[in-house]
């Protein structure tokens, strides 16, 4: 070890640099409410059921016994 090592210690290290934090998830905008029926309003009208998809575009074929 060389003397002047003990005369003169190492410069203080710097530290190590802070990630940035990730930016914060954006909010997603809530749905807008309908407003609630008020007396003498029309009912509301059901909501259709989904179409019929129709038969599979690939069927699987029967198993052979």
């Amino acid at each position: 070890m060389r003397t002047d090592q003990l005369t003169r210690p190492n410069p203080p290290r710097e530290p190590d640099p802070v990630p940035a934090p990730p930016p914060p998830h954006p909010v997603p905008e809530p749905e807008p409410v309908p407003p609630a029926p008020q007396p003498g309003d029309p009912p509301t009208p059901p909501i259709p059921p989904p179409p019929d998809p129709g038969p599979s575009p690939d069927p699987v074929p029967p198993t052979p016994v």
